[in-house]
């Protein structure tokens, strides 16, 4: 599952199924992208229309249901359960960015407490745990979890960018950090203490 350019540099969304490429893209698009599939084979990502406008999608089995955030100028599927929860980021008429929870057909906005102007998510897990990114005030990226309401910061050490972009339900988060250079991570949850 992810996306590709052909020969003539158009991005197109794909699915290796069995050892066979498949590769698809929303009607009438000129860019497709595949950020997610769940258990049951719901594939979910963004699209660009003829007006090179954002927009996200869901396939399942053959069928494109399209997303916008009410009111958003760009919308991003990045994360889905197999329960049908969906997240993902949108930007408001400002250029600003917030992350969304789409659940039971409501649109839910969410933004980091005290985020500058960009709150994106990009998983979530089958217990409604979500992983994320925001910057703060001096331009610095932290990612994040949001857990039953809470929000808690995710820093590599001594890096200046976290992105976290999924968890497992063990807790496990993976990510990219910038720390002279690009790097990936996996951030494992400390073990309970027992007295």
């Amino acid at each position: 599952m992810g996306d590709y350019l052909d020969s003539a540099s158009v991005r197109h969304a794909y699915l290796l199924h069995q050892g066979n490429f498949i590769s698809f893209d929303v009607p009438g698009s000129i860019e497709t992208r595949g950020h997610a599939i769940n258990n049951l084979g719901v594939i979910g990502g963004r699209f660009l229309d003829s007006n090179s406008v954002s927009h996200g999608y869901l396939l399942d089995h053959g069928a494109f249901t399209i997303l916008n955030f009410p009111g958003a100028t760009l919308t991003a599927l990045q994360g889905m359960n197999d329960l049908g929860r969906v997240v993902g980021t949108y930007n408001d008429p400002a250029g600003n960015q917030h992350g969304f929870l789409l659940s039971a057909g409501n649109f839910t906005s969410i933004d980091f407490p005290g985020a500058l102007d960009t709150t994106q998510l990009f998983g979530i897990t089958a217990d409604g745990e979500i992983v994320g990114f925001y910057d703060d005030s001096n331009g610095v990226v932290h990612g994040f979890t949001l857990i039953a309401g809470n929000f808690s910061t995710v820093d590599f050490p001594g890096a200046f960018q976290t992105l976290a972009t999924r968890e497992n339900e063990a807790g496990q988060i993976v990510g990219s950090y910038n720390l002279a250079g690009q790097h990936g991570f996996l951030a494992t949850p400390n073990p309970i203490q027992k007295p």
